[in-house]
Order: structure tokens, then sequence, then C-alpha cells
């Protein structure tokens, strides 16, 4: 490691991290920077959709205005203001581990024991998650969510999303913010990603199979030589849609991307998903075997072009074609049925 990245959460450097390019690439983006902040500051708090909020949303919502703009554009703020006090209460109830005695995973597992496994997992090289206080509001939370919605639990992945909900929602002085998180994660789980936390994850199996569909018709080369493999490409995507990039992506590429799919929905985890084949598709073409293969995509957190989040998601809406809301749903109502079909 190149040491720590304070900038973006404390995450590390990429081992070939170039402090000047950087510095440079700070200096570049600082004078953008300031004339968003007042662009943001004369919004006074009203965020009303429309498509100059959408401009401004996928050049990036500065960071002291993400959490009020995530809980706007979502459904988060009107369900925090018509539920006040529920997630103290349910935080109470989690309190008492018997709560817990009649809730488990497909395994039988009980969901604390999985959530508490997990806890250590989490970011654990990221000083904060080092600290009591971020441990023990990610557990509040993730218990939180499992006793609010007992049909999905806890599932392995959402530690990493309330994780980035909570560096990211953030206060300046360090303090965090977990009912808003909460809410948060009930939002994305409700209203953008249903369906992938589910036992039988249908929307997730199907939402992979139109990315494949995808990859076909935008990137033909590729896919044919993705597919002489034998290797689902579901193997290595799920993750994406599991944890929307964390660990794919450097975090402040996450948030930038975060940023639009509360905004715009799941059709930025399309996109985004086929901009990452489309950034490597020198690299995939000198892949040669599977193992290669399952390398190239374990490494790719580490790859340059996605640590510029400013021209790589400039890149994830000019590169990747149109990709209309309502054609990506007639791909997955045609999954469904094919899967429906297949039972």
């Amino acid at each position: 490691s190149s040491g720590i990245n304070a900038e973006y959460g404390g995450f590390d450097w990429p081992p070939s991290f170039d402090a000047a390019k950087h510095a440079a690439y700070i200096e570049k983006h600082s004078k953008k920077q300031k004339k968003a902040l007042k662009i943001w500051a004369a919004l006074d708090g009203k965020y009303i959709k429309s498509d100059t909020l959408k401009k401004l949303i996928r050049k990036g919502i500065p960071r002291q205005y993400r959490c009020e703009v995530w809980m706007s554009i979502s459904s988060a703020k009107y369900l925090m203001e018509n539920n006040v006090g529920r997630y103290n209460i349910l935080v109470t109830k989690c309190a008492d581990e018997e709560t817990y005695s009649n809730i488990r995973d497909t395994s039988g597992e009980k969901d604390l024991e999985m959530i508490r496994r997990d806890l250590p997992r989490t970011f654990p090289e990221n000083p904060p998650f080092q600290q009591p206080v971020m441990l023990n509001n990610l557990q509040d939370v993730l218990l939180a969510f499992a006793l609010y919605k007992p049909e999905i639990g806890y599932c392995q992945g959402l530690n990493f999303i309330v994780g980035t909900l909570l560096l990211a929602t953030q206060k300046d002085d360090g303090e965090l913010r977990p009912e808003e998180c909460f809410w948060l994660l009930v939002s994305l789980i409700d209203d953008i990603l249903p369906d992938y936390y589910s036992d039988r994850m249908t929307s997730l199996n199907k939402d992979c199979l139109v990315l494949d569909t995808l990859l076909k018709k935008r990137l033909p080369k590729i896919h044919t030589q993705l597919s002489a493999f034998d290797l689902p490409l579901q193997m290595f995507v799920t993750k994406w849609f599991v944890c929307l990039f964390v660990d794919s992506l450097p975090m402040q590429t996450v948030l930038r991307v975060w940023d639009v799919i509360f905004n715009e929905g799941v059709k930025v985890i399309f996109r985004v998903s086929v901009y990452q084949f489309v950034v490597h598709k020198y690299e995939l073409k000198q892949i040669s075997d599977a193992s290669g293969l399952a390398l190239f995509f374990r490494e790719m957190f580490w790859d340059n072009a996605a640590w510029d989040s400013y021209t790589y998601m400039k890149n994830v809406f000019k590169k990747t074609g149109k990709m209309a809301r309502t054609s990506l749903e007639e791909k997955r109502s045609h999954q469904h049925n094919i899967m429906y079909l297949q039972r």
C-alpha cells in the first residue's frame, strides 16, 4: 500500500498512485468544485426533480450536500418524516437478543450472528471502521433493517452498502447519521433494487442476464471472447449489483455513481457495468484463459481509469449508448419470462 487516502474516507491509494499527477488533478478541478458549491447553495435545500437537477447530479453532489440531496431525491426523507422515532424503537428492540431468536437466514443461521461476523470484515483497513462508534452504528442499522424487513433479514453485501452510507452521510465534525442511513437503505432496497436481496434473488439473476444481452449488442467481440471461457458472467458481476460497485471502484467514484443511482435508478447500474467493459476492452482482449479473467476482475478496483471520477462519470453516459428505461424494462421482462419457463 502507498499510504492512506484521507481525502476519500480513509481508503488506500492504489499501488501505482502518482502523487504529482493527483495534485494536478485536484488543482484542475478545484475551480469547478467552488463553482458547483455556489450553484448547490443557491438551490437553498429545494431539490425538485428536473433536467437541470439531473445534469447537476451527474456532475457530482458536493460532499456537504450529499446526505440531504440523497434523502430528498429518494423516498428516504418522506419515510423518516412519516415514521418519527421508528428507527430508535427498532434499535431498542435490537438490544434484546431474544428478538432475533426466530429470525434466521435460509441456512438457519441467525441474522445477529451473521452481522456480528461481518462487522470486522467491513472495510477493515479503513481507520473509521476500526472505531467502536462506527461498528456499533453499522450493527444498529443492519439489525434494525433485519427487524424492519424480516423477509430479507440480513444478506452479505448489505454491510458494505450501510458502511458506505455511514461514510457518505457523515457530518463535517465526524458525527454519524444512522437514522438517515437506515431510511436511505430502505429506499434503496424498496424502490431501486427490488428483489436483489430476497432468498430467490430473482431480479438480481434477471439483471445479470440483461447485462449479458447489453454486452452482446454493444461489445460483440468481447462478449464472444468471454463466452468462450465458459464461465457465467454472473460469477463476476453479481457483486457489482449487490454492493453497487463498492470494492470494484474507488470510493470517490462509487459515491458519484450512487449520486446518480438515487436520482435515476437501476439503469445507472447497467450503464456503469457496460462502461467497465468498454474502458477495459483492450486488457480484456489480452486475456487467454479463465484464470486470467478471474484475476482481471479481482484487480479491476486498482485500475487508474476510475480514479478520475469526473472523466469516468462523463464517459459512463457518453460511451455506453442510449439506454432508455422502457428498453431496459422490456429486456428485464423478457428475461423474467425465460426464467419462469425454465422453472
